[in-house]
């Protein structure tokens, strides 16, 4: 079966508030950066234990559980 993309061609965007910009700026950078050290913290210590494809099925079950916990 071969399959399609098709993009919505209504897009909406939208902008962040002035105001809000530079805290917002700095909130994702931080995030990113503790992210980041989390990344490297993980595959410093499963990397003796587990195989490859094993570190990625905990990382992707990890990222589950976190957007399912903000989300819900």
């Amino acid at each position: 079966m071969k399959k399609t993309v098709r993009f919505n061609e209504n897009v909406q965007i939208y902008w962040e508030p002035i105001h809000l910009s530079y805290d917002l700026h700095l909130s994702r950078k931080s995030i990113f950066v503790q992210h980041y050290a989390d990344k490297l913290r993980y595959e410093r210590l499963l990397s003796p234990i587990l195989s490859p494809e094993h570190r990625e099925k905990i990382k992707v079950n990890t990222i589950l559980n976190l957007f399912m916990s903000i989300m819900y």
